[in-house]
């Protein structure tokens, strides 16, 4: 009996063990591939990009649709706003950051207002610089010479690097994935998912979050930029169209 018990509790020791080794391989990639913020929960944060209306706070300046299941309801509404996209983006980094950091809560999410003036941190932007101050901040540093943020010769933004411009395609969206070292701290790490449209940025954010064990097998702790192109209305559609590596 006491032989059998034995037996018993060492085979669910191994199992536990068996089970948890995983666990911590991924956790120590995470850390490195994200960077020691991201596990710890502090000295991470995302970054969404509200947009303010320009008309004073007088009477409606919003239209909520009710689909015709009763008349749609003129509203005055906040002066700052977030697009329904900003909800894709935050259970997604809520979902991710959440099965690491040591007390499972996500990585603070804040208004690029917040952290305008602040670099001593690592960022994960969403949303290009046309939308998003602290992306804009990141790609006009001195260090950030991967992209631009162009017009084509067909008058429409897209993305400029390696001498390519890669703009919107009939319903397929195109995005950047940045990952760089935080050049005013350099402890720190910057990231940007910019799509040309809301559908790049969440579709840049699902790829990225999706397949960052594959991106650290691929680039390791190196910089890198990648082009993906999503189809508009469907996140998990992300392919990589385009890939740089730095040094």
């Amino acid at each position: 009996m006491i032989e059998s018990l034995a037996t018993t509790i060492a085979a669910d020791v191994v199992k536990r063990i068996a089970l948890s080794v995983p666990k911590s391989i991924d956790k120590w990639r995470f850390a490195r591939f994200f960077g020691p913020p991201a596990v710890t929960g502090e000295g991470f944060r995302a970054v969404v990009d509200p947009y303010t209306h320009p008309a004073p706070r007088t009477g409606n300046r919003y239209i909520k649709r009710f689909m015709d299941k009763r008349p749609d309801q003129p509203l005055v509404g906040e002066d700052n706003v977030l697009g329904v996209n900003v909800i894709r983006l935050i259970s997604y980094t809520a979902a991710l950051f959440s099965s690491f950091t040591k007390n499972h809560m996500s990585i603070p999410i804040v208004a690029d207002y917040d952290v305008a003036a602040l670099w001593d941190s690592s960022f994960i932007c969403f949303g290009s610089s046309d939308s998003n101050l602290k992306t804009y901040d990141i790609e006009t540093l001195p260090e950030q010479k991967y992209y631009k943020l162009t017009f084509g010769p067909d008058g429409h933004r897209g993305f400029e690097v390696g001498g390519k411009h890669f703009g919107f395609e009939g319903r397929r969206d195109r995005a950047i994935i940045l990952k760089m070292r935080n050049p005013r701290h350099p402890e720190h790490l910057l990231f940007v998912c910019a799509g040309l449209g809301e559908w790049g940025t969440t579709g840049a954010t699902y790829y990225l979050f999706d397949r960052w064990k594959d991106l650290y097998k691929q680039h390791g702790l190196k910089p890198f930029l990648k082009i993906v192109e999503v189809e508009v209305g469907v996140d998990q559609s992300a392919k990589e169209i385009y890939s740089e590596q730095f040094e």
